[in-house]
């Protein structure tokens, strides 16, 4: 009995191994949403070690891609499923945006106009798993590198609107097409568009926009800002970060963060030097802060010293005290030079009188 459950395994093991679908790993439900996804790797996929779409694609051939839901409790779990372009924040990171105002100029079609989602809205509900369909139709001509973006699973929040960066908790699939299977993260090319003094998140700045023109990942970036004053080697700010990315074919805002420190106006160059393995540049750009453009910014910004009235009193008190102390210090100490003076001028007159007395009794 005992030799034929161990042959009953042996088959069930085998027969699973051999019927398994080729998948990515699902994602484990570590933020504790109520599902979990996962792609169902497709026959186009470049390289099957990546658990996001990594397709080749055929000028004009639409393919379907699959992704498997599956919720991890007993309640229903309604979703919004919908496209994103990828994007360069501002702290040198890829994120995801389906608004389309945040794409670069350099983007010709991106990801969210060649992708269609059957169903953009779904529920899953008691440990229930299903399959959701994405028709990517890329364009018809051939393009170079990739394109690059993301599914978005998230929470159905009734009115909250979904436009925007995705920063609201939810999964993601990574998503990248390419006609031609080459490297996606190879860029070669960082602009600087403009520089500028701004207000931004309620901080006093200077941004510079940095632009990555290619389709492809500008990554392992480090990059050294330096604000002089124009014409001249004088230092006024510096900043070096590293491990910046770019997503393909998109800008950010590099910042120079003034803290509580009043920004000047004037004339400035921002001298920028960027390094990876493959390159380095060295990049310029003159700018001015006006006279009112300062003041406008240090009187809007947030982030500035404010002195409550008690404090300025209780200074003003402690001022005036140590003034007062001061000056009756330095009054005494000339009233005692004076008298030390005098006195020593009288000892002197004393010992010259006493002297002549002597001189003249040894002549009498």
């Amino acid at each position: 009995m005992k030799k034929l459950s161990i042959t009953y395994l042996i088959l069930i093991g085998f027969f699973t191994f051999f019927t398994a679908p080729s998948e990515a790993v699902a994602a484990k439900d570590d933020a504790g949403l109520g599902y979990t996804v996962s792609i169902v790797q497709p026959k186009t996929q470049i390289d099957p070690e990546k658990s996001y779409f990594y397709v080749k694609t055929t000028p004009g051939e639409a393919q379907t891609l699959e992704v498997r839901v599956r919720s991890t409790k007993k309640e229903p779990v309604h979703l919004n499923i919908y496209g994103s372009n990828a994007i360069t924040g501002d702290g040198g990171t890829i994120e995801y945006a389906k608004d389309v105002s945040k794409i670069d100029k350099t983007l010709k079609e991106p990801l969210t106009s060649l992708i269609t989602v059957e169903t953009p809205e779904i529920t899953v509900e008691n440990f229930e798993e299903k399959i959701i369909h994405v028709k990517l139709t890329p364009p018809k001509e051939s393009y170079q590198g990739v394109k690059m973006g993301a599914l978005i699973f998230s929470l159905d929040k009734g009115s909250e609107k979904k436009s925007g960066v995705t920063t609201e908790f939810s999964y993601r699939i990574g998503v990248i097409a390419s006609s031609s299977g080459d490297e996606f993260n190879n860029a070669q090319t960082l602009k600087l568009i403009s520089t500028k003094a701004a207000m931004k998140r309620g901080k006093k700045m200077v941004i510079a926009n940095l632009q990555n023109p290619e389709p492809r990942i500008l990554e392992n970036l480090t990059i050294e800002a330096t604000m002089v004053e124009k014409g001249s080697e004088k230092k006024i700010k510096k900043i070096t970060v590293q491990n910046y990315k770019l997503a393909p074919n998109s800008n950010f805002d590099f910042e120079l963060d003034w803290g509580i420190a009043q920004l000047p106006s004037g004339d400035y160059t921002l001298k920028l030097t960027a390094s990876n393995d493959l390159h380095e540049w060295n990049l310029s750009k003159d700018f001015t802060i006006s006279n009112q453009q300062a003041k406008q910014i240090n009187e809007a910004s947030v982030f500035k010293i404010i002195t409550p009235t008690w404090i300025k009193i209780i200074a003003a008190i402690f001022i005036g005290y140590f003034i007062a102390i001061t000056s009756i210090m330095i009054f005494r100490r000339m009233r005692w030079e004076k008298k030390w003076k005098r006195r020593r001028f009288l000892k002197n007159k004393e010992k010259k009188k006493s002297a002549r007395d002597k001189r003249n009794r040894r002549n009498m």
